[in-house]
């Protein structure tokens, strides 16, 4: 019986580790991304104060991916999220329901592969420009962290962090610098 356990175990990680390989093999390919997001706006510098503050209302994210080597891709997302009135905002309670919506442009760097050899797996960093609104228009300048664990050859999720620099956001009281993380599941088309 344990002979037969082992020799299941070797073939299940063999099998797995031949597909694995076919997740990531390269093309010049689209992928399409449809998740949420939650966005921090909280008035300090810090990502991780007060995590239960985040805005999590209708919180839409979708985006559109050209990966032309492999290492580099470009992206073009769009989100849609929310503040209750009343909630605490940025050192501040709005009076009012706040809609946030953002679109962003994004040069995509896949580095997985010098940090280690997992097929399903990838690792990326990312840069971009955006513009966004909450209750005033904004630009930003934005810098991306993620990471993509394909499924199957088509199928990924997508766990990623964003730190979006405002322009003039001293100057704006709730259209200013903030984090927004995205959870999606990626489809390669």
């Amino acid at each position: 019986m344990r002979k037969l356990m082992i020799c299941l175990f070797i073939s299940v990680l063999g099998y797995t580790t031949v597909n694995a390989q076919r997740f990531r093999a390269f093309d010049k390919d689209w992928k399409v991304s449809v998740g949420v997001n939650a966005v921090g706006n909280l008035g300090s510098r810090n990502p991780v104060k007060d995590l239960g503050d985040y805005g999590f209302t209708f919180p839409l994210a979708i985006a559109l991916e050209r990966q032309w080597t492999e290492e580099f891709a470009l992206e073009q997302d769009l989100s849609l999220n929310g503040f209750k009135a009343g909630k605490y905002l940025n050192d501040g309670y709005p009076s009012e329901n706040l809609t946030y919506f953002s679109t962003n442009s994004n040069l995509k760097w896949y580095f997985g592969d010098y940090l280690f050899k997992l097929e399903s797996l990838d690792v990326y960093a990312s840069a971009g420009i955006g513009i966004f609104y909450m209750s005033e228009l904004n630009a930003s300048a934005n810098l991306s962290g993620g990471v993509q664990y394909w499924l199957n050859r088509k199928i990924a999720l997508r766990l990623q962090t964003t730190g979006k620099f405002a322009a003039n956001a001293n100057d704006r009281e709730y259209a200013n610098n903030h984090w927004q993380h995205v959870l999606q599941v990626v489809f390669r088309l």
